[in-house]
């Protein structure tokens, strides 16, 4: 839009005219503040309902007028679209049918591992898809769509609860930890920009991702935060930098924004990520010919914004080539930080230590997120405790 907002809306290909009823729920979810990112979530989980829909030709709005919403077939047929990666689904264009497709209108639809996605995915897919459904429904009673809305308010109840029925089971739990304190050092000293098996070929890209790990690493911001950093945010003077909360920013033109998730905050630097910062923002940066005209801290290659995915592609570049951070990524980073804190404020009034904590990682005041962040510290003093414990058996 001309303000710079970004809203996702889901679009017939066939027409290339936006889905009514989807554009109106599109809407809706704006009205609720909700960030564009989730929105797009949104959509692309009722794109996942509309597929099937189209498959078995069913019209939303028929439906509501003869007092119907979903069948079961169509509903074990969406909770399954829901559990299958985008590429095993089939191309309605091309008039492919696939194995599975043909599977699940037998009622024998199997998903093998490679075909299914996380349970969480499925879950969130399915939540969105629920949303819709009960928006789509009220909307549909609201203009007297059904002849008979008492009998069309049962039908939906019963589609929403079958739907969340399909809901797989996901664990409350995160296996993520931190790094052992053992790889920090080798860490920092591979990707060293003047380290001889660093995994970058070109100077810059070896100067900028070092930058990159160094500000993951000590400042614990998640990768979206740090794409999203302005040259403006950084006052080297007093030594800050201000990650800030910017929804819909105009001067994003990445097709995945850089948002910061939570609140916004102003973290300190020392004098060596100074140093650092200093050194990138006047010698490394301005070495790439469109970085000028370019608002954002890190840029690419040809000095544009730099992408959310190219974050993650650095580490698995770094994983390919030093094989020992098999599970590295800019949140596992994020984590290590959050245990590092943990050890430093070990004995430390513990109702300030999280007030710290939840500021510094940008979470609520009450949060009580710290406690998936600190999984390895809290595992490494219970092993401590149990050794001693078991100590006392053996005198």
């Amino acid at each position: 839009m001309g303000g710079g907002e970004k809203l996702p809306l889901l679009v017939d290909e066939r027409t290339s005219v936006g889905v009514f009823e989807a554009t109106a729920f599109s809407l809706h979810l704006r009205d609720r503040a909700l960030k564009a990112k989730t929105i797009d979530s949104a959509m692309r989980a009722v794109q996942l309902l509309y597929e099937v829909l189209a498959e078995t030709n069913v019209c939303l709005i028929e439906r509501a007028e003869g007092n119907e919403l979903l069948r079961l077939s169509e509903v074990i047929a969406v909770a399954d679209r829901c559990k299958t990666r985008a590429e095993g689904h089939e191309n309605l264009a091309d008039g492919v049918i696939s194995l599975a497709n043909v599977r699940r209108k037998k009622g024998t639809f199997i998903h093998s591992k490679d075909d299914a996605v996380k349970p969480k995915t499925a879950v969130i897919r399915l939540h969105y898809i629920i949303n819709f459904l009960s928006y789509f429904s009220t909307q549909a009673r609201l203009q007297r769509l059904p002849n008979d809305g008492a009998k069309f308010l049962e039908a939906t109840e019963l589609t929403l609860k079958t739907l969340g029925s399909k809901k797989p089971v996901v664990s409350k739990t995160s296996d993520r930890q931190g790094l052992p304190k053992e790889a920090e050092a080798r860490l920092f000293e591979v990707i060293h920009p003047d380290f001889a098996g660093n995994p970058w070929k070109s100077s810059f890209m070896r100067y900028r991702n070092h930058l990159i790990v160094k500000l993951l690493f000590g400042l614990g911001v998640r990768k979206g935060e740090l794409c999203g950093i302005k040259l403006e945010d950084i006052n080297f003077r007093e030594g800050t930098i201000f990650i800030a909360k910017r929804t819909d920013d105009k001067d994003d033109r990445r097709g995945r924004p850089a948002t910061t998730k939570t609140l916004p905050r102003l973290l300190s630097l020392n004098d060596e990520m100074r140093s650092l910062l200093l050194h990138y923002t006047e010698e490394v940066r301005p070495s790439r010919r469109r970085a000028e005209y370019n608002p954002y801290l890190l840029v690419s290659d040809e000095g544009n914004e730099l992408a959310l995915n190219s974050i993650d592609y650095i580490f698995s570049s770094f994983r390919q080539a030093f094989p020992e951070f098999v599970q590295i990524s800019s949140h596992v980073l994020r984590h290590t930080i959050n245990e590092r804190f943990a050890e430093m404020c070990e004995g430390k009034d513990a109702s300030l230590v999280k007030l710290i904590q939840n500021y510094l990682m940008g979470w609520e005041k009450s949060s009580k997120t710290a406690e998936i962040y600190t999984k390895g510290y809290v595992q490494g003093k219970a092993k401590e405790v149990l050794m001693a414990l078991q100590q006392r058996v053996f005198k």
